[in-house]
């Protein structure tokens, strides 16, 4: 039965291989892109009515789901949109047979959570998304399905080579849905699924490729009819969905010749699909290039295996420099050297996704104080050095969770939290916030920080200290200086083509070259960070609310009822209180200072459910006409 039911199918398998089209201008495309990354069941609960809509809802615990949907990042994508992100990648859509908040253990590859919501909620979120100018990221696994297998034979789960096995048992009362019903299809389940136990040896390719992980069911995807089904299903929702971008989950538990079918027919697809610049990037949990890169190559035919993988080699190197302080800042420009990059595609390199912390890992703050004290210049690398900028949700709250469960905190006002994340955490001026929001300000500016080669301008290599690069195009140039170490340092003279550099987020801090077009050296207060552009390429950034009061998720004294806003800067007044609303409707009573960077309003009357919502539409604008990038929202309890 075994050879007969390969042989239907590989015909198919092989009319699916598409060649590469465009892979210069889709890695082109997604430099220039910054990632917010977000567990969907954490996020916001936009809709209760779904809450136990086949979940096992439980708030307050951590493996339980707490309510967040596709309903609800709709609600928040305009905090997206302020953050300065241009993609947003949600958690994994299918339905999970266990009740698995994360969605990463389906068991119907072609229904949607209805915890998450409906079909037609996730198309309103794509669609709202590329309204906004988001781009949308769906998570996609093949490795793996839920939990429902297992054997009664002796040994079990202990790996066994092949060509040894056990015979697999499916638990009481559980089916897969199609195409991956065994019994449906009158197969056992070792057609559709390896049975060789758990992966125990990590280092045995083998184990890794064909072992349970985490006792999750492994699929048999060596099997023609496992490889053509789950390029039929991930290409259906691109279709139906719109996504315009595959995240790829547990790639080195699949056998590289299966990405040499499954991504040139996912890009094809895509393509069909009229999303030419889809991409897909995979997680490959090592430490080393040698690892990492070859999922990136051209596969035997010259089919384009992934355009990028998550950059796990770099993300441990950031652990020992920024978040420990530990390793000294010539390991990073280590990592950027032409030996270690060219493990991958040429087109690749420089299109890496990077990372601080991710749902995996302990956040970068959970190591406590000195991580805080080195956290902006951590940021600053992430968003000014090579590769696409990924980031956590919450890291721009300052979320500290420790392992797994406890870094995929509430992001809403729900009962999952601690320390920083407890409350509502949507807050548009917290620092970490803004600085976040100013940086990728000069992604959007500055041509050299999504485009521009990566040159190393000096980096200390005994120990923790000042790390220096320079970004540029032919007409755009950024200088980055940090410093990781506790002690003030100063940078080495460096080339500026005789010209006068300013602090891009601060003009009025100048760095004049000497005669002989050097800058002089600059000092670093510790974990301290310069960003400089040349005057004559200084630009302004878009405005923005920089405090509140009451502060954001604060009570409202219905008895005073004033609220007050400022701003970076001085604003045009009469297109601030014509942005400005309120969940209860216009303000009134509109109070400037003499700077015209402050006002102050009422609002007109108390909200719903003890909230009051405060919203200033991009039609706000500052003295010279420029908008804001995006809304800005906060909310007040009112006693």
């Amino acid at each position: 039965m075994r050879g007969i039911f390969a042989a239907l199918v590989f015909g198919t398998v092989l009319a699916w291989a598409g060649e590469p089209a465009g892979r210069a201008e889709t890695a082109e495309f997604w430099r220039k892109q910054s990632i917010y990354q977000l567990l969907t069941d954490r996020f916001y609960n936009g809709d209760p009515s779904n809450d136990n809509a086949g979940w096992r809802f439980s708030p307050a615990k951590p493996w339980g789901s707490h309510g967040g949907d596709f309903a609800g990042i709709v609600e928040k994508l305009d905090y997206i949109k302020a953050l300065g992100a241009t993609a947003v990648w949600i958690s994994p859509i299918l339905l999970n047979g266990g009740g698995h908040y994360h969605a990463y253990a389906a068991t119907d590859f072609y229904k949607v959570q209805p915890a998450f919501g409906t079909v037609e909620e996730l198309k309103n979120l794509v669609r709202e998304a590329h309204r906004r100018g988001l781009l949308v990221i769906g998570d996609v696994v093949t490795n793996h399905g839920g939990h429902w297998i297992d054997s009664d034979e002796e040994g079990w789960p202990e790996f066994r080579a092949p060509p040894g096995g056990y015979r697999l048992r499916i638990r009481e009362g559980r089916r897969y849905a199609p195409p991956f019903d065994h019994i449906a299809l009158g197969v056992p389940l070792e057609e559709i699924f390896h049975n060789h136990g758990a992966t125990r040896n990590w280092d045995d390719p083998a184990e890794v490729e064909m072992g349970e992980l985490m006792g999750l069911d492994d699929f048999r995807t060596t099997s023609p009819f496992v490889r053509e089904k789950m390029m039929e299903i991930y290409s259906h929702w691109i279709r139906e969905i719109g996504f315009d971008a595959f995240r790829i989950d547990t790639v080195k538990h699949v056998e590289m010749d299966f990405w040499d079918d499954w991504c040139p027919a996912i890009r094809k697809a895509a393509a069909e699909a009229g999303r030419p610049n889809f991409f897909q990037f995979g997680e490959v949990l090592e430490r080393s290039e040698e690892r990492c890169g070859p999922y990136t190559l051209d596969n035997a035919e010259g089919g384009a295996r992934m355009d990028s993988v998550l950059d796990y080699p770099l993300y441990y190197t950031v652990k020992e420099v920024f978040e420990k302080g530990k390793a000294a800042p010539a390991r990073l420009v280590d990592r950027a050297s032409e030996d270690r990059l060219a493990h991958y595609h040429p087109l690749a390199r420089e299109a890496l996704v990077t990372f601080l912390d991710n749902h995996d890992h302990t956040r970068f703050l959970h190591t406590g104080k000195t991580a805080a004290e080195r956290f902006d210049a951590a940021l600053v690398f992430l968003l000014t050095s090579r590769g696409i900028p990924c980031l956590y949700y919450g890291t721009e709250q300052d979320f500290d969770g420790g392992r797994d469960p406890f870094n995929r905190e509430n992001m809403f006002d729900g009962e999952f939290e601690q320390g920083p994340s407890e409350g509502d955490n949507f807050n548009m001026t917290h620092p970490r916030f803004q600085l976040v929001a100013r940086l990728n300000n000069l992604r959007r500016i500055h041509p050299a920080l999504t485009a521009g080669a990566h040159t190393s301008l000096e980096a200390d290599a005994e120990g923790p200290g000042v790390l220096g690069y320079l970004r540029a195009t032919d007409a755009d140039r950024v200088w980055v200086f940090l410093n990781t170490s506790s002690e003030t340092k100063s940078t080495k003279p460096h080339p500026a083509a005789g010209t006068t550099l300013v602090n891009a987020l601060d003009s009025s801090e100048k760095f004049p070259a000497d005669s002989e077009g050097n800058l002089p050296p600059i000092d670093l207060a510790p974990f301290a960070f310069k960003i400089l552009v040349p005057e004559s390429e200084w630009k302004p950034l878009d405005p923005m609310v920089v405090s509140t009061s009451p502060s954001h998720d604060a009570s409202l004294d219905p008895e005073d009822g004033k609220i007050s806003l400022r701003f970076d800067r001085p604003m045009d007044r009469a297109s601030v209180e014509a942005a400005l609303k309120t969940s209860s409707g216009n303000p009134s009573g509109f109070e400037w200072d003499e700077a015209g960077s402050g006002v102050s309003f009422r609002s007109a009357g108390e909200g719903g459910g003890g909230i009051l919502k405060v919203r200033l539409e991009p039609g706000a604008r500052d003295l010279e006409g420029r908008p804001f990038h995006a809304p800005f929202e906060t909310r007040l309890r009112v006693r």
